[in-house]
């Protein structure tokens, strides 16, 4: 089994488990709803679903790869195509999602939105202020919007809930 194969195997164990497990335990969805799109189970099991999806055509994509064998190849030292400091990087974004986490009720979703996406975008390598300014302001304004006045889901408001109550 090599790398490709265990990673769409994960990617699918992951989908499934948030398909099947996750999403049903941690969601509550009203009894009624009008129409599907509005509830609040159909977009984590379209992500899901696309996880799943994405999983199983890279294990499948693995495994009817075709095998090659090259003993010559084999001494030599393997090519990483990583970042040197991935492992750091990761840590890092794994620390912006808990802070998000945590941050959440207090800051509102507009404001804790706006900072862990620059944060994010920063990390990844972006250092045009002209992209990263517009996304990470507009992104998370505009699903606030989508959200609360559209699929009338309650998002938290946080330090913004005086500005956003008659609104």
């Amino acid at each position: 089994m090599n790398k490709n194969m265990l990673s769409g195997l994960v990617m699918l164990g992951v989908g499934l488990l948030l398909l099947f497990v996750l999403i049903p335990l941690g969601v509550d969805t009203p009894k009624k709803i009008r129409y599907a799109a509005l509830s609040p189970t159909y977009y984590p099991q379209i992500i899901a679903l696309i996880l799943c999806l994405i999983g199983a055509a890279i294990a499948l994509q693995s495994w009817r790869a075709p095998k090659t064998s090259a003993p010559a190849k084999a001494l030599e030292e393997p090519v990483t195509n990583t970042h040197p400091r991935a492992n750091i990087r990761i840590a890092i974004f794994l620390g912006l999602l808990a802070f998000y986490a945590m941050a959440l009720n207090s800051l509102g979703f507009v404001i804790c939105g706006i900072l862990v996406l620059a944060a994010s975008l920063t990390l990844a390598g972006e250092r045009r202020i002209s992209i990263i300014a517009p996304i990470a302001l507009l992104l998370p304004i505009l699903l606030f919007l989508f959200f609360y006045k559209v699929a009338y889901v309650p998002v938290p408001n946080g330090i913004l809930a005086p500005l956003l109550e008659g609104f």
